[in-house]
């Protein structure tokens, strides 16, 4: 069964790219006038339960969200290609790097949790659990991973398209797979060109400091770029830049 997506851009370099916990594929909408569709094709992919997967059923785990990802690339006849994760599928970029690795040309983890997972104690996961279900928890949540700093507004919009857009049985399933990861000796020392990108106003887990004992030291080939005033979401803050961001890597890792 293959994922719904959406493409952009018929240049020479296929570019795979997987969305948050949050929101589908329409969080990169914000970057698609920045983009260069004559160097890159780019495929922006819904995970089961999201988007145009909403209304696909899975197991979500990393396993099955890997599978459908290569079932996408296979459909699309690219032998190889690079990859683009956020948050939660920064993980699936190992997994996929590890797996498939003469395949994956480069990968880009955004804001991104590691193969090692994000251990919650018994009060944060029933907190994150609430979120799913409870929209003043999900708002205080997105407050939290912007440091404050977005508007009311900006908050509103967030949560209306999360509960409008993500199924809710694959909320506290993907929760779990993100969390509950645990397989960070089986990416270590990868060749695969990565670039870690965060946000200068992340959350306590996800800032550049944190990056030196999760991806930077899993992988020999990593650099860290740090978005500045940028919170969790540097493809909707920050747009112009993290395009630009994102295209100088590709450009130097098409080999």
């Amino acid at each position: 069964m293959t994922l719904g997506y959406a493409r952009f851009g018929s240049g020479p370099e296929p570019v795979l790219v997987m969305h948050d916990w949050s929101g589908g594929h329409s969080n990169y909408d914000p970057i698609l006038p920045y983009l260069d569709g004559n160097r890159f094709s780019y495929v922006f992919v819904d995970l089961r339960g999201y988007g145009l997967s909403r209304d696909i059923p899975g197991r979500y785990t990393v396993q099955e969200v890997a599978a459908d990802c290569l079932d996408v690339t296979d459909s699309l006849r690219w032998e190889r290609f690079h990859l683009i994760g956020h948050s939660m599928t920064g993980l699936v970029t190992q997994w996929l790097a590890a797996r498939a690795t003469s395949r994956v040309k480069s990968a880009i983890a955004v804001c991104p949790v590691s193969a090692a997972g994000l251990p919650l104690d018994d009060a944060t996961w029933q907190y994150f659990c609430s979120v799913t279900e409870d929209d003043r928890a999900y708002r205080e949540l997105q407050r939290g991973l912007c440091a404050n700093r977005l508007s009311e507004r900006w908050l509103d919009a967030k949560l209306k398209w999360n509960r409008a857009s993500t199924a809710p049985e694959c909320r506290k399933a993907y929760l779990s797979m993100f969390s509950k990861a645990d397989f960070a000796d089986e990416v270590r020392r990868l060749p695969t060109p990565y670039l870690i990108v965060v946000g200068e106003h992340d959350a306590q887990g996800l800032r550049a400091e944190d990056m030196k004992h999760t991806f930077l030291s899993m992988h020999p080939n990593a650099e860290l770029a740090v978005v500045p005033n940028c919170g969790h979401y540097p493809m909707q803050e920050c747009p112009p830049y993290f395009a630009t961001l994102i295209e100088e890597f590709l450009g130097r890792s098409r080999a």
